[in-house]
C-alpha cells in the first residue's frame, strides 16, 4: 500500500519578462531610494565593488541555506541562497512593508507551470561586507518562499560559492577564468558543467550507463527529476523503492502532483551517489532549460548536505564535491570515489 506525502520544495525560477507594464505602488508606501528618477543626461554612479565575505548560515527546517541580508539598509532579513534560481526574489509582504517601488509584471516558470507575478525595484542588498547590485526582483508570498527572499544566480554568476557543511559557513568570492579550485583534497571530485540561463548543468553523470543532466540546486529541499528520468529509472529498474505518489508545493502555493522513489545508483564523474531520493513531475522549469526530453534531476539540499564541502564556481563552470570521511553521512545514503559503490 502506498501513501501520498506532501513535500515543500522551492525550485528553479526561470524568468522571462512579460510586456505587461508596471503596476503602481501601494498608496501608503514611500518611494524606495532607488526609484527611477534620474533626469536625462545625469551621471549614474558606478556599481559598488564586490568584496569577499564569509558568513555563517542556518539550515532551515527543510535543510536549505538561509543567510542574513540587509535590504536598502533595513533588516537583517533571512534570505535563502538558491543556485537553481535565475532571479533574486523578495517576499511580497516585505517589499510592501519597506515601501519598494513596484516594477513590471514578470512571467516565471515554476515547478507547477508558469505564473505572472509582480516585481519590485531593490536598490541595495547587503550580506556582511558583500554589496550586491540593484535588482528588479520578482515577488511571491513569503509563506510560499519560506523566507523573506532568495538570492539567485543573477547575484552569483560572476562569483563562486563555497559551502562548508561541517562548519556551517558559506563564502561568496570573486573568481577569474582558469582560477584553481579552493577544495584540493585528495578525495574531492571535480565536475565540469555547462551554463544554461545561469545554472550550471553537470553533464558527466550517468544512470546505468545512460547520460543524465544534474543541476545543483541549493534552494530545493529535495531532489526533483523530470519525466524522462522517471521513464529511464523505470525502464532500467533502477529504483530501490516502489514508485509512490507525493505532492510538491510550488512557490505560487500550488500543490503539484508527483511520483517518488529512491534511485539505486547515479555516477557523477566517477563518484557514486547511492539511494538518491527523487520526486518526479512534469515541470515547466525543465522545459525552460531545454531539458524536457533529456533525463535530468535537480540535486537538492537533502543530498548536498551529505558532503563535507561543495564549491560552485560559475565563471569556470565547475562544481567540486568534497567527500566526507569514510564516504558516509548516514547509513542509508553513501558516496564513493572512483566508481566503487558504498553501501547497498
Amino acid at each position: 500500500m502506498t501513501h501520498a506525502t506532501k513535500r515543500s520544495v522551492l525550485l528553479a525560477l526561470l524568468a522571462a519578462p512579460a510586456l505587461i507594464g508596471a503596476t503602481p505602488a501601494p498608496a501608503d508606501s514611500s518611494p524606495a531610494p532607488a526609484a527611477a528618477t534620474t533626469p536625462p543626461g545625469a551621471t549614474v554612479a558606478p556599481p559598488v565593488t564586490v568584496v569577499p565575505f564569509i558568513q555563517p548560515f542556518d539550515l532551515d527546517a527543510t535543510r536549505r541555506m538561509a543567510v542574513n541580508v540587509m535590504v536598502e539598509g533595513k533588516g537583517p532579513f533571512s534570505f535563502l541562497v538558491d543556485t537553481g534560481a535565475e532571479r533574486t526574489v523578495i517576499a511580497r509582504e516585505l517589499a510592501e512593508r519597506l515601501g519598494l517601488v513596484e516594477g513590471a509584471k514578470l512571467r516565471l516558470a515554476t515547478i507547477g507551470g508558469s505564473a505572472m507575478v509582480p516585481s519590485y525595484r531593490v536598490a541595495a542588498l547587503q550580506m556582511s561586507d558583500l554589496h550586491l547590485t540593484s535588482v528588479e526582483a520578482p515577488a511571491f508570498a513569503g509563506r510560499h518562499i519560506g523566507a523573506a527572499g532568495l538570492i539567485g544566480v543573477d547575484m552569483l554568476e560572476n562569483r563562486r560559492v563555497l559551502i562548508d557543511f561541517r562548519k556551517e559557513r558559506m563564502q561568496i568570492l570573486e573568481t577569474r577564468r582558469r582560477a584553481p579550485s579552493l577544495i584540493r583534497d585528495d578525495d574531492a571530485i571535480v565536475v565540469t558543467a555547462r551554463n544554461s540561463a545561469g545554472r550550471l548543468i553537470l553533464s558527466d553523470a550517468r544512470l546505468n550507463g545512460k547520460r543524465i543532466d544534474v543541476i545543483v540546486d541549493t534552494g530545493a529541499q529535495t531532489s526533483v527529476g523530470n519525466l524522462a528520468l522517471q521513464a529511464l529509472v523505470a525502464d532500467t529498474r533502477a529504483n530501490r523503492l516502489p514508485f509512490s505518489p507525493t505532492e510538491l508545493s510550488a512557490v505560487t502555493g500550488e500543490a503539484v502532483q508527483a511520483t517518488r522513489t529512491s534511485i539505486k545508483r547515479i555516477v557523477i564523474n566517477g563518484m557514486d551517489v547511492n539511494n538518491l531520493s527523487v520526486s518526479f513531475t512534469d515541470s515547466q522549469a525543465f522545459r525552460a532549460l531545454g531539458l524536457n526530453d533529456r533525463p535530468a534531476v535537480l540535486l537538492g539540499m537533502d543530498s548536498l548536505s551529505l558532503f563535507d564541502r561543495v564549491e560552485i564556481d560559475f565563471p569556470n563552470k565547475r562544481v567540486v564535491f568534497d567527500l566526507p570521511d569514510g564516504a558516509s553521512r548516514d547509513a542509508g545514503r553513501r558516496f564513493a570515489a572512483n566508481g566503487t559503490a558504498a553501501g547497498g
